[in-house]
């Protein structure tokens, strides 16, 4: 297992960067070039609530404590230039997001998976490595995270942090995709807005110091104090490491956007794309930064959540514990319940409808995650990430050109217009009944 992940970690981020940078110029970049357009065409027309529905429970499974504990490590592993590398991964990443959900929507899709993760071999690996991320990444570690800030700020045992979260968990995804959809809705963009109006009150209050940052995040990120010799290989793990964490935090090119998108009822795949761009946005590019910016400005380094703890109270004083407590658990919560569709979804996938089982697993998960070693959790997810990873990203080069073909409309609207190249067809998707059994 060991060499299993040596090899992922230096092949994923390959992967990604060479897979991201061809989706980037076979799109012609029209989210970076027409950005403001380009999000005027989704908001337009039809079905925008089932769109942003959709948008609400994805956004749930990528802004969880990989926001928090994910960026710290990769600060103290990486240094600050990883920050730098975290954003190349998001722009990279953005082709790769709106590819998935492009091609979720294309087809109709079988119960669990979109149609293009449902050949032989991916068909069957895909949902196992998924059901095992949902787990780890969707319970473990937002368990752990959750029961750490707890400690720290108001000395709560693990047991009962473990049970605070498990059992409202259990409680919403018990309910189906109709309340997980419901919940997320409401809770994302309440904590989406406190979280980054804390970290901003952070970076104002030391606001001096960002000039320096700044220039310290991009000098770091290509030239580290090792010799010439050895610097070219420090570039390279600070961007692996940085490009790992980015994957961990956004989860471009792994599937599972797709996986949350192909629920919403809508007659454009492109436009339902763009909210898959718009995900990677809000967090990597803004949340991510954010919480680096935050640490770095304050001056303080370590794991976990406690750079980020001791940064609040340097501002907001006794009630920052309460405050990143507060933060911590809501964004574990709404990870772990829209990670409960992921695994349900996968189990379905798996068995062929064996799925309601899942929450009452996940809420075990969440439970003992609160005891669980954090550095172990982290290391099985970036194993089950780079696996799903890999079987993504071949199937989304693979199927490139239909997803420029469906792009056409869009990118001609917005920017200059696209020639695909000739490949098989891609059928539109079906009526809303269709949509509807597509759901597990």
């Amino acid at each position: 297992m060991a060499a299993y992940a040596t090899v992922l970690g230096g092949a994923v981020p390959l992967l990604l960067f060479f897979a991201g940078l061809f989706f980037l110029v076979r799109l012609r970049g029209f989210y970076l070039l027409h950005p403001i357009k380009t999000l005027r065409y989704a908001l337009g027309r039809g079905k925008t609530r089932a769109s942003l529905s959709s948008l609400a429970v994805a956004l749930g499974g990528t802004l969880g404590v990989g926001n928090i504990t994910g960026v710290t490590s990769a600060l103290l592993v990486g240094g600050p230039g990883a920050l730098f590398w975290m954003w190349c991964s998001a722009v990279l990443s953005m082709g790769l997001h709106y590819a998935e959900v492009v091609l979720a929507l294309s087809t109709a899709s079988p119960p669990g998976l979109p149609r293009y993760l449902s050949g032989r071999v991916t068909g069957k690996v895909f949902p196992l490595f998924l059901l095992l991320l949902s787990l780890t990444l969707g319970g473990g570690i937002q368990s752990a995270a959750a029961a750490e800030a707890a400690k720290i700020a108001v000395s709560c045992p693990a047991v009962l942090s473990g049970a605070l979260l498990a059992l409202p968990v259990a409680c919403v995804t018990a309910g189906g995709f109709a309340r997980i959809r419901a919940v997320s809705g409401r809770v994302i963009p309440i904590v989406t807005l406190l979280f980054a109006l804390s970290c901003v009150g952070v970076i104002v209050a030391f606001r001096a110091r960002l000039p320096d940052v700044l220039r310290t995040v991009f000098r770091e990120a290509f030239s580290p104090r090792a010799a010439v010799g050895g610097g070219i290989g420090e570039t390279v793990r600070r961007a692996s490491v940085g490009f790992r964490r980015g994957l961990l935090s956004n989860e471009g090119g792994c599937g599972t956007a797709s996986v949350a998108h192909a629920t919403a009822e809508v007659d454009d795949p492109a436009r339902q794309g763009v909210f898959g761009i718009v995900e990677v946005a809000t967090d990597t590019l803004l949340l991510c930064t954010l919480t680096g910016l935050a640490v770095l400005c304050a001056g303080y380094s370590g794991d976990g959540v406690a750079p980020l703890l001791s940064a609040f109270s340097s501002v907001y004083g006794r009630g920052a514990g309460v405050l990143l407590s507060l933060s911590v658990f809501l964004f574990a919560f709404a990870t772990a319940i829209s990670y409960c569709f992921y695994g349900r979804s996968a189990l379905v996938a798996l068995t062929g409808g064996a799925g309601d089982a899942f929450p009452f697993l996940l809420a075990l998960f969440l439970f003992l995650g609160a005891f669980l070693p954090r550095g172990t959790l982290f290391f099985l997810s970036d194993l089950f990430l780079g696996g799903l990873a890999v079987l993504n990203l071949a199937a989304l080069l693979k199927r490139a050109d239909g997803v420029c073909r469906l792009s056409a409309p869009l990118i001609g609207k917005v920017g200059k217009k696209v020639t695909p190249r000739d490949g098989p067809p891609i059928r539109r998707p079906g009526s809303q009944k269709e949509a509807a059994r597509r759901r597990p």
